[in-house]
């Protein structure tokens, strides 16, 4: 008897398991086939042309919603998810397009990579880890604009306080830590400001769609993550490794534990040092994590999304301390004699 109960229980448990592969099988298929058909032209008939503007500083959802606006495209999100899918969303290019509705997704994405009939518009490449200093110098070696006009912008961000929702939310005395790193394609007239705005858009649509909604998931506030994944981002050299990185110096704060992050005191300094001396780190300045607990007062630099996402999305380790070995990776440890151990042997 209990033989049979314990058999039918069995069999109810597979045909319950058997029955979620199948919805989650069904629900695969059926969102495959949503993305497909909603990629294809929207009249395989209509070869009119259609001229669109791309304006520079676009983001993919922007310019999703100009081609969907031209009946262009079926559906908007299909498009971005495509586009990211594709890695083509950062290859996209602003300018003026003569585009058709026999055009599928593919065909239309190929254009908007070669770029626009006009001419008008070029490359700029902001990298991840850029103090404001930083930031303006690159800015204007690569546009031939005007740093002190960069800097200037930067430390004003009232100035761009009612045009994007992140900046509604924090209060911040300059842009340090916010100018999204990216490749941009911008026109060949823009001003500093505008290209500043391009950066602010395109960290404004970071944070509506990616950091707004995590943010329960954390006890940080904003400031607070975007202050910390600026650490992260010059302390991990490896993305594979930057959400560890991000761990352990959540699991330091957690415990009121001193994070002793050497990219701090390398920015206390004004400079960057791999190795860090006894006198290097008793500087006295708000940003040595090796003597003020918690936070530095602001963030170090403007990090990329890899960082940002690892502070949001730690990895689940119990670790305190890491060493370099020397490679670009690290050695993670959970005591201290441990993390002496790897010092010792890494930096000999």
């Amino acid at each position: 008897m209990y033989a049979a109960y314990h058999y039918g229980g069995i069999m109810k448990k597979i045909i319950a398991l058997l029955a979620v592969v199948l919805v989650a099988v069904a629900s695969y298929l059926y969102l495959n086939n949503y993305i497909e058909e909603n990629l294809k032209a929207v009249d395989i008939n209509d070869d009119s042309k259609i001229v669109v503007e791309i304006p520079a500083g676009s983001t993919t959802s922007d310019i999703a919603e100009i081609l969907y606006e031209n009946d262009l495209i079926l559906n908007t999100r299909a498009f971005k998810y495509y586009a990211g899918k594709t890695n083509s969303d950062s290859l996209l290019k602003a300018g003026t397009y003569v585009l058709s509705k026999n055009m599928d997704a593919d065909e239309i994405l190929n254009a908007l990579i070669k770029g626009g009939t006009s001419g008008n518009t070029f490359n700029i490449t902001v990298i991840e880890g850029l103090t404001n200093e930083e930031a303006a110098l690159s800015l204007s070696q690569q546009t031939g604009l005007n740093y002190e006009k960069f800097i200037e912008l930067m430390d004003n961000p009232e100035i761009f306080k009612n045009d994007f929702e992140f900046l509604k939310d924090v209060s911040i005395s300059n842009l340090q830590g916010y100018l999204m790193p990216d490749t941009y394609n911008i026109y060949v007239n823009s001003s500093e400001e505008d290209i500043i705005r391009v950066l602010l858009r395109q960290f404004d649509e970071f944070y509506i769609n990616e950091i707004k909604p995590k943010l329960d998931n954390t006890d940080l506030s904003f400031e607070e993550v975007i202050n910390l994944a600026s650490i992260v981002e010059k302390e991990a050299l490896l993305d594979e490794e930057r959400d560890k990185v991000a761990k352990v110096f959540l699991n330091r704060l957690e415990i009121n534990m001193k994070l002793q992050s050497c990219a701090t005191v390398n920015y206390a300094h004004g400079e960057w040092k791999e190795r860090l001396t006894y006198e290097d780190i008793e500087i006295d300045s708000p940003y040595n994590t090796y003597i003020v607990e918690g936070l530095p007062p602001t963030p170090i630099n403007s990090p990329g999304k890899v960082s940002i996402l690892s502070v949001l999305e730690p990895a689940d380790v119990d670790y305190l301390f890491f060493v370099a070995k020397g490679d670009g990776s690290h050695y993670f440890s959970n005591t201290y004699d441990e993390h002496i151990e790897a010092a010792e042997e890494y930096l000999r």
